[in-house]
């Protein structure tokens, strides 16, 4: 079932069945703001405290904006510009393009489907939401190149999730290598760390797959260096009655990157998750680590994202 809604003051679609509740907001960027498991009640994505959304114009700050739920970054992460012809130092805007802006939608039977055109470069995105089980919803994506030249991006899904103390985050077994991207510890950009241990303020090596006391004051976001032989991770909840696993193609999003904030940024607890293309949170830098995601002239690229209660 999809139903119009309202999200604070936005406009928003809601898909629903007996076990999932999902709120999506066409404008802006197709987010989904809210994903509640109904039999526990349990709000999985971040939410902000404030009345009316936060609206951020084409080109604005992402975390000045909501910064909150599941947005699609995409063409980049960090501000950039992009590198080569026929494209050449052309901006990619903070968190990319397409999170700021309205998308169009249609409602087919029990599928939502979305779309929305780049406006910096040549390019439609598209997501279609479904339920393919009572638990467990599905966003099928496919990024259409509209140019004859090819196109490098990165996307990655940022699911801004909420946690409790003692949450603890499986990844699968081959992730054994993190690399470091930001922190508010000791250490450097692209420090090595041996999965599931990080160095600490003090100098201690502390478990990175269990969220701390927010006393903590933790903020740590990795890549895991390894592509993954399958795309999945899960939030094991320590009262056992709430677990959330992402699933993802790995054959197409590769990658897995994490960011763990015990309040050591905005004074918030969450875990984002973030399945991508390319990690390092820029497309050029990437490519300097042997990472290219890339769809053809006039071709597309399609993955998905499974949420699974």
């Amino acid at each position: 079932m999809i139903t119009p809604s309202k999200y604070k003051d936005k406009d928003s679609l809601v898909l629903e069945n007996k076990m999932i509740r999902a709120e999506v907001l066409p404008n802006p960027g197709g987010k989904v703001a809210s994903f509640i498991n109904k039999e526990t009640g349990y709000e999985y994505m971040l939410q902000r405290p404030n009345k009316n959304y936060k609206d951020q114009s084409f080109g604005g700050s992402y975390i000045d904006g909501e910064c909150s739920g599941f947005d699609d970054m995409f063409p980049t992460i960090d501000e950039c510009s992009y590198q080569d012809p026929p494209w050449s130092g052309i901006k990619m805007m903070d968190h990319g393009e397409v999170w700021s802006l309205p998308w169009d939608y249609e409602i087919s039977e029990s599928k939502l489907k979305m779309k929305v055109k780049g406006l910096n470069f040549p390019y439609s995105l598209e997501k279609h939401f479904s339920f393919i089980k009572e638990d467990e919803l599905r966003i099928e994506y496919k990024l259409n190149n509209l140019s004859s030249e090819s196109f490098e991006f990165l996307w990655a899904g940022h699911l801004m999730i909420n946690m409790i103390e003692g949450t603890r985050l499986e990844v699968p077994k081959d992730c054994k290598e993190a690399v470091r991207i930001l922190s508010n510890s000791k250490g450097n950009f692209g420090d090595i760390h041996q999965w599931p241990y990080i160095m600490g303020d003090d100098g201690i090596k502390y478990r990175a797959d269990i969220s701390r006391h927010e006393t903590s004051k933790g903020f740590e976001k990795y890549y895991f260096t390894n592509k993954l032989s399958k795309g999945w991770c899960k939030l094991i909840y320590p009262d056992q009655r709430n677990m959330l696993t992402v699933r993802f193609s790995q054959d197409t999003v590769p990658y897995l990157g994490v960011l763990m904030n015990e309040k050591g940024w905005d004074n918030i607890y969450n875990i984002i998750i973030e399945p991508c293309t390319v990690c390092y949170d820029r497309p050029d830098i990437a490519k300097k680590y042997g990472q290219v995601s890339k769809v053809s002239e006039g071709g597309k690229y399609e993955w998905y994202v499974e949420l699974k209660v």
